[in-house]
């Protein structure tokens, strides 16, 4: 996997990501005003705050993976897709995202939520991480142990 660099969004991305928005019919946004079908004053601004949190976010992209980082106080929000849009299986892949990305020593977290919050999207995954180095989630394991760093140890013998 080759390291990631940062994306710069092209000028004109805004505009084409507003008018895709603009374009969908009102059932569209009947999932983000209680089941109700927005005004057109509502549905504007509801577009607009879309489009400059798609701004806000860092675009990180390398040979396999594109990561958008979005910070969501309290925490970082890491969305992870692969380019090829298949699924991720590699547990290793998403840890050394999140090292790469945010720092060896932020704790991340992926959330498998209630069924009345569950945002299934296909093939994107979603890592909540501390923006704060050292700082422990009160869940998982106290100490480090990894196998491979265990020198010479034969199970069979032991």
């Amino acid at each position: 996997m080759t390291p990631f660099v940062k994306i710069q969004r092209d000028a004109s991305a805004s505009m084409i990501e507003r008018s895709a928005l603009l374009a969908q019919p009102c059932e569209f946004f009947k999932g983000f005003f209680a089941g109700r079908v927005p005004s057109m004053t509502e549905k504007v601004f509801f577009v607009e705050q879309a489009v400059q949190r798609m701004v806000a976010m860092n675009v990180y992209q390398n040979d396999i993976y594109r990561v958008d980082v979005k910070h969501e106080t309290p925490l970082l929000h890491l969305v992870i897709r692969r380019r090829d849009v298949t699924t991720c299986s590699e547990w290793h892949d998403f840890q050394r995202i999140k090292n790469e990305l945010i720092g060896p020593e932020h704790e991340a977290v992926q959330l498998f939520p209630a069924e009345s919050r569950l945002v299934d999207t296909g093939n994107e995954y979603h890592l909540w991480v501390y923006p704060t180095p050292n700082v422990r989630m009160q869940l998982g394991f106290k100490d480090r142990f990894v196998l491979q760093e265990v020198a010479n140890v034969d199970f069979a013998e032991a």
